[in-house]
C-alpha cells in the first residue's frame, strides 16, 4: 500500500492500480479508469502520477495520459466511448471469474460505429467473445448452467463458424426477426454480412444482459442459432427466468412460428 496526501493506492495486484475502497484507477492495459458503475470518486491525477512513479508502475506513456487527463473517467459517463465499453468488459470478465490471462483487447470500432450501430432499426451492442472461452467452461463459472446436456463435453454441439473477438449484437431482450424459417434467416445473413450467433456467444450474451438489464434474454420466445448444431440440425434456444439455458434441434428448417427468431452477430 502506498499513500500520497490525499488517497491511499493498492499496488498488490500486478496489473491495476487501485485506490483504498477498491476502485479500480488504471486498468491491466493502463489506461486512467474506474470499473464501478456506482463509482463517482475523484483523485488528484498529479498525486496518482507521483504515487505510481514512486511505486515504478508508470511509464512513460502511462504518465501522459495522466498528465493530460482532467479526473478518471468514470464508467457510464459516454456509453459510446470505446475505452468506457473496453473498461467495462474488463470488468465483467473479471467478475465472473475469467482467467486474467483472457485479456480483453481494446476495441478498434469507433465511437461513430457504436452510434451507428445503436441508431439501427434493430439496435446493437457492442459485445466480446474471448476466443478461448468454451461451453465447458461456461458450465463452470455460471451455477444456473451448471449440469446442462449442450455444455458437457461430447454433447454433439459443434460451431459452423469461429464467431469470436468484438462484435455488435441485437440489443433486444425477446428473440429479433421472427416469423421466419431457417433459409430467410440464412438469406438475411448472407445479404447483411451478418453471421449467425453461435451457443458460446448466445449464453455469453444472455449473462450481458443479467448484468446490464437484471434478466435474461429470451425468456417467452425463441431464437435460432445458425452458426452452431447438433449432428447437422442449427440449434434453438431461450432462457429460463432464473437463467437456465434450453437448447433444442428438433425444429425442421422450415418450421415459422412468431415466438421464433433468430440472432445474428455483426462482427466489429
Amino acid at each position: 500500500m502506498s499513500s500520497t496526501s490525499g488517497i491511499q493506492l493498492d499496488f498488490s495486484t500486478a496489473e491495476v492500480v487501485k485506490d483504498q475502497q477498491g476502485h479500480i484507477l488504471v486498468d491491466e492495459q493502463g489506461n486512467l479508469a474506474c470499473t464501478d458503475h456506482n463509482c463517482r470518486l475523484k483523485v488528484s491525477v498529479e498525486e496518482l502520477a507521483a504515487a505510481m512513479i514512486h511505486e515504478g508502475r508508470a511509464d512513460l506513456v502511462n504518465i501522459a495520459r495522466l498528465a493530460f487527463a482532467n479526473e478518471v473517467v468514470h464508467v457510464g459517463v459516454d456509453e459510446y466511448d470505446p475505452s468506457v465499453i473496453h473498461s467495462q468488459w474488463i470488468a465483467l470478465y473479471r467478475k465472473w471469474g475469467f482467467s486474467k490471462e483472457m485479456r480483453v483487447p481494446k476495441p478498434t470500432f469507433t465511437r461513430e460505429k457504436v452510434v451507428e450501430m445503436a441508431g439501427l432499426e434493430e439496435p446493437r451492442v457492442p459485445f466480446y467473445r474471448h476466443p478461448k472461452i468454451t461451453l465447458e467452461m461456461l458450465n463452470e463459472r455460471f451455477p444456473a448452467m451448471r449440469g446442462h446436456w449442450s455444455l458437457q463435453p461430447n454433447s454433439g454441439v459443434v460451431d459452423n463458424y469461429e464467431l469470436e473477438g468484438w462484435m455488435f449484437l441485437e440489443a433486444t431482450l425477446e428473440a429479433p426477426f421472427c416469423n421466419t424459417n431457417q433459409q430467410q434467416l440464412e438469406e438475411l445473413a448472407k445479404a447483411n454480412g451478418w453471421k449467425g450467433q453461435t451457443l458460446v456467444t448466445y449464453l455469453l450474451f444472455g449473462q450481458y444482459c443479467k448484468e446490464l438489464h437484471d434478466r435474461y434474454p429470451d425468456l417467452e420466445t425463441w431464437v435460432r442459432l445458425l452458426s452452431s448444431s447438433k449432428y447437422g440440425r442449427v440449434l434453438r434456444a431461450h432462457f429460463s427466468w432464473g437463467g437456465e439455458p434450453y437448447v433444442r434441434d428438433n425444429f425442421e428448417p422450415s418450421y415459422v412460428n412468431s415466438d421464433l427468431g433468430g440472432r445474428f452477430a455483426v462482427v466489429a
